[in-house]
């Protein structure tokens, strides 16, 4: 049964399911919403307003998470490590890379100097814990992509935008590794095909949108 994404086109973790079904070689649908104005059935599928859904025939599955768990265990072989210790250190950096998403998005809101250095101070603490973690192979565990590669690379391509934005936020020098698996995650075919060819235009716009201190950067 062909399973359909309800998604939103900026959404990094919709597209953390789509990488994943994209790199299984899995055949699916997919259906955009407008999550300021969602449509009536949303409520019903979405307990918590959110996107990614997985929708199955009938059932539902909502969260990107389990959704990406669930695509993993369901079609093909796994794209976790088999070893059950290592898979559940996998998982917990995959959740790490959400706080990343979420210190990227925080440096967007950020209202004042202050608060984006504070954003930008803490995502740079997180990339350096990054740093003494990954080891000098191309992906996470060796030559091979895995689900905890596939969870970053929306980060990495979003942080594209953010530098783009504000120059110098990164410096490749301090962390060579996460630089250089960051380039190997987004050399990847399938990026591409992950989101909307418009998103770096809707990313832009959106921190535009937000009228914060990184905006007033974009103007100066």
């Amino acid at each position: 049964m062909k399973p359909k994404l309800i998604s939103f086109k900026l959404c990094p973790f919709v597209q953390k399911a789509v990488l994943t079904l994209l790199t299984k070689g899995i055949d699916y649908d997919i259906e955009y919403i407008d999550l300021e104005n969602p449509p009536a059935w949303f409520k019903d599928v979405s307990p918590l307003g959110k996107v990614p859904v997985l929708m199955v025939g009938d059932q539902v599955l909502f969260e990107s998470s389990v959704i990406v768990e669930y695509l993993d265990e369901v079609y093909g072989e796994s794209l976790h490590p088999a070893d059950p210790l290592l898979k559940a250190q996998n998982r917990s950096w995959m959740e790490f890379g959400n706080e990343c998403l979420m210190n990227g998005f925080n440096l967007i809101v950020a209202a004042d100097q202050a608060a984006f250095d504070e954003q930008r101070e803490a995502l740079l603490s997180k990339l350096d814990q990054l740093e003494h973690k990954l080891g000098d192979q191309s992906f996470f565990n060796g030559d091979e992509v895995s689900l905890v590669d596939l969870s970053f690379t929306p980060f990495f391509q979003r942080l594209t935008y953010l530098e783009a934005a504000s120059p110098g936020l990164i410096d490749r020098q301090r962390h060579p590794r996460v630089s250089g698996w960051a380039d190997n995650l987004l050399a990847q075919d399938i990026v591409a095909q992950s989101a909307v060819p418009e998103l770096p235009e809707l990313y832009t716009g959106m921190m535009k949108k937000r009228d914060g201190y990184l905006a007033a950067l974009m103007a100066a």
